[in-house]
């Protein structure tokens, strides 16, 4: 029974992103002067510099798993760097972004806890934002260690329980009422010690979790959308300082997992 709840559980974050896919792609089509206009672009304008430590600055030669790609952001940029990468997505609709910015790529209509590809396939795996929307990561990590090559690593980003904008609290509240313009989909959130236990079971040999950035900037947003570019060009300093720091990190609003295979 279990099971089938949770696939009930992915497809409708499925469909949700599905009917999102425009809104994404606008989102990170924007221009990068744009990153403090909205949390969404600073947040991945955080998690771009924190995927920089561990990702080289050149690929060639390297393959590249995307997780659940969405509109292909990230697959553009990979490539462009030398990257062979493939993409996996559940959402058609994302996919159809997808490949329109990254013509010639190979993409997949595949389910996370599924995919379609031989074991020790890839040198790195990217997986944003997509461990929030499922019931239980083990199924998803368990696949990402098979078809990641001995000595890979894997990136993967996860919604932390205790973060500073209280989001664990609003997401519960906003499946049981209406609140505003938020989506009701139930999102699933963890501590590092626990992503990182998770990660072990998978078959994962080393891992560690790191913030990415945090504070309660999403109230910002939303009770002083003017203040938001002042106040997140005056937090980003302290920001860089603060979110990856040990217990501060559980604190953050995004967690990424750098696990790797053993050899």
């Amino acid at each position: 029974m279990s099971t089938e709840l949770d696939a009930q559980q992915r497809q409708r974050a499925i469909d949700q992103h599905s009917l999102q896919a425009g809104e994404f792609a606008e989102r990170y089509s924007a221009p990068a002067v744009d990153d403090f206009a909205s949390c969404f672009r600073y947040s991945r304008r955080r998690l771009d510099d924190c995927l920089e430590r561990w990702l080289p600055q050149r690929g060639d030669g390297l393959r590249l798993l995307d997780v659940g790609c969405g509109t292909g952001h990230h697959m553009a940029r990979l490539i462009e760097r030398g990257f062979t990468v493939a993409g996996v997505d559940g959402s058609d609709e994302m996919l159809q972004h997808a490949r329109a910015i990254n013509p010639g790529a190979e993409l997949h209509l595949s389910d996370v806890e599924s995919l379609p590809f031989p074991d020790s396939s890839f040198d790195y795996i990217l997986c944003v934002e997509v461990l929030r929307y499922l019931p239980s990561s083990r199924r998803c990590l368990q696949e990402m260690a098979r078809v990641l090559k001995p000595g890979g690593t894997c990136l993967a980003t996860a919604a932390p329980l205790f973060s500073l904008n209280g989001y664990w609290a609003i997401n519960r509240a906003a499946n049981l009422v209406r609140l505003g313009n938020l989506v009701r989909l139930k999102q699933f959130f963890t501590t590092s010690r626990r992503l990182r236990r998770s990660a072990a079971q998978a078959g994962f040999s080393t891992s560690e979790v790191h913030g990415v950035y945090a504070g309660p900037i999403n109230w910002v947003e939303r009770l002083a959308p003017r203040a938001l570019t002042p106040a997140l060009k005056a937090w980003e300093p302290l920001d860089r300082a603060v979110a990856d720091r040990w217990l501060l990190r559980d604190l953050s609003n995004m967690y990424l997992l750098v696990a790797r295979r053993g050899s």
